[in-house]
């Protein structure tokens, strides 16, 4: 089990460690240890949690591939220190959702990536919508809270020096142009 998963399912919640901790009956620091990597829960743990926050984990084999969630997270943590490694990222989740069918795609998109208020969430929206509909898959619940809203257009910072807008909004994703996010389909064409 990825533990920063089950941190990302409680933080999505709305639930702190002290409120799970009291309806799952497994102790705070406990929680904490084990979203922190520095404990190893049990199955029957991880139930307990998971059923404390209305949530079941399920386990499936992702070949490799980071769930849309766990990149989000990686975007988040690179965005200011590392632009360039933060667009790759991105790049690579709309690679995984390329790369698998339908089903697949679903699962990689189906937990909800933690809310920044970073114009990323925006983009990762866009990204998981565009994919998705372009093999009729059905799109996962936290798409419609997070609906587009006119903070003007944005584009990624690709290099570590900011560029100018470039990127004509007519060859963007409609998903991505809806959330005002300027990157075209060209650059996801995969070398």
């Amino acid at each position: 089990m990825d533990a920063e998963a089950l941190r990302r399912a409680r933080l999505n919640a709305g639930r702190s460690l002290y409120d799970l901790a009291s309806v799952s009956g497994i102790a705070a620091s406990n929680i904490s240890a084990i979203e922190h990597g520095r404990r190893l829960p049990t199955i029957g743990t991880v139930d307990l949690i998971a059923s404390a926050m209305g949530v079941e984990f399920v386990p499936v084999s992702l070949h490799g591939r980071a769930t849309v969630a766990r990149a989000s997270a990686e975007i988040i943590m690179q965005e200011e220190s590392a632009p360039a490694v933060a667009y790759r990222t991105f790049l690579q989740i709309a690679d995984d959702l390329a790369a698998v069918n339908a089903f697949q795609r679903v699962l990689l998109a189906a937990e909800e990536p933690l809310r920044t208020r970073s114009r990323w969430d925006d983009a990762v929206a866009g990204l998981v919508e565009w994919r998705l509909g372009q093999v009729d898959a059905p799109l996962p619940d936290w798409l419609a809270r997070r609906e587009a809203v006119d903070r003007g257009w944005w584009q990624p910072q690709r290099t570590e020096t900011p560029l100018a807008l470039t990127a004509d909004p007519d060859h963007v994703p409609e998903p991505l142009r809806r959330r005002r996010i300027l990157i075209e389909e060209e650059e996801f064409a995969s070398l």
